[in-house]
């Protein structure tokens, strides 16, 4: 990102000289301003912004020219042919001024307002035109009184450059007057050099500036700047790249974390549909003991005919005291033992029944034996159904 401010300086006893020449006349003035122009770059590293570079422009204002006791005789040619004028100024400015700059020109004229005419516009690209090696700068005064008496006087002043097609007013700071802007530190300009100092400085320049007028310890200090640049913004990039690996890293683990929390849920949800279907370990213990011999009554699971599934009838000794828990089981195990032998001889004897009807019939008897085998076989009949029924 890079930030472009233009600013204008000029000491106070630069500004109270052109007051004092325009107010001793009775005229509107024109005349050459000259100084030097020096730019600067910062280039500032915050935590949004790797490079952030600002380009600081200052005109210094050391001196003026005015053009009206030269050119007193040519002032039909000054609105008529500005180029000419421009011109004689210029030529009058490096025969007279050794050494010095021209970095723009001035109107002081009364009671108007702050803001460039067309013949201002017009004067201004003619030397834009013959002056092209210079960015150059139009400063505009315009006194008026304060009060109706005339006893106090006000003077306002600004200045305008030439900036993408159009002129723009930038600001002007009085160096020797008390800024209310903060700020560390800042240079002023010296006044305009003599010949005598110009000569003894371009006689040591050798050992000192390089050949852009720069230092040469400066210019090792910038190039030394300019590799702990490149370093540093090499370790932002790998501190950019090395959070956008944490970042993703991150994001990693928080899905997996999701999926562990998401498995882990399922399986309680399992588990409690497990130990929702308990087993009936009495129940089972006693069908066991009961029926040893028969697993198809401790499954739980029916096939989809109703038929049990042998495979999964629970086979394990649940280790239950049976005598202390279930003792109606032992009862009825010695209940059942003792009714074992007399169902076995009723059934023998209505197996053998039909062998003596059949023996009596071939035989033929009287109505006599007739009837007692009819006794007989109701006797064994009332027998067969007390053999039938349940005991508990």
């Amino acid at each position: 990102m890079e930030e472009f401010n233009t600013t204008v300086r000029i000491s106070g006893f630069v500004l109270s000289s052109l007051m004092f020449h325009h107010l001793n006349n009775d005229a509107d003035v024109e005349g050459l301003i000259l100084g030097e122009s020096v730019g600067e770059e910062n280039c500032r590293i915050t935590d949004s912004q790797i490079d952030h570079i600002q380009f600081e422009h200052t005109i210094n204002i050391q001196k003026h020219i005015p053009c009206i006791s030269y050119i007193l005789k040519h002032l039909f040619i000054f609105y008529q042919n500005v180029i000419c004028i421009a011109k004689l100024c210029y030529s009058y400015s490096t025969f007279t001024c050794v050494k010095e700059n021209v970095i723009g020109w001035y109107r002081q004229r009364r009671n108007t307002r702050q803001q460039m005419t067309f013949m201002e516009q017009v004067v201004h690209q003619n030397m834009r035109k013959i002056l092209s090696d210079h960015e150059l700068v139009f400063m505009l005064l315009t006194p008026s009184q304060a009060t109706a008496s005339g006893s106090t006087h006000r003077l306002e002043f600004s200045a305008f450059i030439w900036h993408s097609s159009q002129y723009i007013n930038i600001p002007i700071f009085v160096s020797n007057l008390g800024n209310l802007e903060q700020q560390d530190y800042w240079r002023v300009s010296g006044t305009c050099p003599s010949l005598g100092q110009s000569e003894a400085v371009n006689q040591h320049r050798t050992k000192f500036f390089c050949s852009g007028d720069d230092l040469k310890e400066v210019r090792n200090i910038s190039s030394m700047n300019d590799g702990l640049l490149g370093e540093m913004q090499k370790v932002c990039k790998e501190v950019e790249r090395s959070e956008r690996a944490v970042e993703k890293l991150q994001e990693e683990i928080k899905q997996l974390k999701e999926q562990k929390k998401h498995s882990e849920e399922k399986e309680t949800q399992t588990h409690a549909s497990r130990d929702g279907l308990k087993e009936n370990v009495l129940l089972c213990s006693a069908l066991r003991k009961l029926f040893p011999d028969a697993p198809s009554l401790r499954t739980q699971t029916l096939t989809v005919q109703g038929l049990p599934v042998l495979e999964l009838c629970c086979n394990t000794d649940h280790n239950i005291d049976i005598p202390a828990k279930l003792p109606l089981i032992l009862e009825n195990q010695h209940t059942r033992k003792e009714d074992t032998a007399p169902r076995l001889r009723k059934k023998s004897l209505v197996a053998g029944y039909p062998q003596r009807l059949k023996r009596k019939r071939k035989t033929k008897d009287t109505s006599e034996s007739a009837s007692d085998s009819g006794s007989d076989t109701e006797i064994e009949m009332n027998g067969q159904n007390r053999s039938i029924s349940p005991t508990f």
